[in-house]
This record gives structure tokens, sequence and C-alpha cells, in this order.
């Protein structure tokens, strides 16, 4: 790992686009970090590329930089899987929550660059239901949502952007980090 070394960890609450945006990282060349978690896979979902689906005595607490529990199910994303991918790519991209944000960014500060991806409560409605979710899903959801703060920009993130345009959200993460890299650089030269 080098000073230069970037994780994008994109916040936010469902239908923020979160998944979108990383999706769409990952296609220009930039890898998704993958977290663990202790659910059964959905269909067409791969061990190792959307999750690593672990049964929870498998898992060690202190292999994790963070943890949440949703519905019953552990999520995390271990400290092997950020400093591998790190060892292989210069930048890499992860969702996580709040909590996860913050903790991403104490373990790696340098590196950690935090985008709280915004929605409105009645994009996230449309986009939950475009995608299938249904009603009392998407009740619960935006539930959760308000319960845990999850619409509130979270204090680490280093960029707010309201999700218009996946196209757009994108490139102005790949500003970000191209300003972020430049600057870092200028700072390793003095």
């Amino acid at each position: 790992m080098t000073n230069d070394n970037r994780i994008i960890v994109l916040v936010g609450p469902s239908g923020s686009g979160k998944t979108t945006v990383g999706e769409l990282l990952t296609k220009k060349g930039i890898p998704k970090l993958v977290t663990t978690t202790t659910r059964q896979p959905r269909e067409g979902e791969i061990d190792g590329v959307d999750y690593y689906f672990r049964k929870v005595e498998e898992l060690d607490s202190d292999d994790f930089i963070e943890q949440t529990v949703y519905n019953q199910k552990l999520y995390g994303l271990t400290k092997k899987e950020v400093t591998e991918a790190l060892e292989k790519k210069p930048v890499v991209h992860v969702s996580l929550d709040k909590n996860g944000a913050k903790a991403m960014k104490e373990t790696f500060p340098k590196e950690t660059i935090v985008i709280f991806i915004y929605v409105s409560t009645e994009e996230m409605k449309k986009r939950m239901a475009g995608r299938g979710d249904s009603e009392q899903k998407i009740s619960e959801r935006l539930s959760f949502s308000r319960q845990t703060d999850e619409l509130k920009p979270v204090e680490e993130a280093d960029l707010i952007i309201e999700n218009k345009s996946v196209e757009d959200t994108v490139d102005k993460i790949l500003s970000l980090i191209g300003k972020k890299t430049d600057q870092s650089m200028a700072e390793n030269e003095e």
C-alpha cells in the first residue's frame, strides 16, 4: 500500500443508487471491496463477487473493520479484504452504512474518502418500487432510514452528492479522486 491508495466509501439510504454508482465505478476499473454476510445468497449472487457468504461460527469479530446487523443477519468488511485489494489496485470502492464509514475512516484515515449519496424520500420510494420491492418492504425501509438518521449526511463525508444521474455522480467521484491523488502527490514532492 502506498500513500496514493484510495478507498471510496459510498454511504446513503436504500434506493439512493449506491449499488448502481458502485457498479459503474467497477466498470470504469475501480474494483469493489467484497463484504461478508451471514445471510443466504439471493438468486444469481456469487460467493466472493457479491459477498462472502459465511456462517456465524466461521467469523471472528477481530478480523473486521466494522460489522452491522440488518434483518438479524451480520454484514461486515474484513481488514484482509481491504489490504489485499489495495495491494492489487490503487483505488477501490465499497458501500457501507454510516458506522462502517466511520470505522473505515478510523482504520484507514489517509486512504478513505467518504461520499454520501443523497436522494429524496420520494425518489427512494420510486427506485425501490422500480426494483420490485413490495409496499411493505419500502415502508419498513423508509421507517428504518428515519430511525437511524440514514437520510442525513454522515459527518465523515468528504463529498455529498444528490444522485440525479449515475453518470454525473460517478464523474464527480472520479474528479474528486483525481484531485485528491494529485494533491497527495504534490505533498509528497515537497
